[in-house]
């Protein structure tokens, strides 16, 4: 979600719109090979947390991790 779009963090359908991303993320971290799923999941932990700060920058962020994410990862192990 570039900071052009039209829903905005006073929006509830921004906050939906972010947790799918977030979880499409960690979807997409957990598939990777654990040497760089580790700092992947880490990097997704801190857009996390400046959710609380600042929800615009950190979905600009989270847009951007998506971007360099392989975009159809297989399934992750099971744990």
């Amino acid at each position: 979600m570039a900071s052009g779009h039209p829903v905005r963090p006073e929006q509830p359908e921004f906050y939906l719109d972010l947790a799918r991303r977030l979880k499409e993320a960690h979807r997409r971290a957990n598939a990777l090979p654990k040497d760089v799923r580790i700092p992947v999941i880490r990097r997704l932990l801190v857009v996390t947390e400046a959710v609380k700060r600042d929800p615009l920058r950190a979905s600009e962020r989270l847009d951007r991790m998506l971007d360099e994410l392989p975009p159809q990862a297989d399934e992750p192990p099971t744990r």
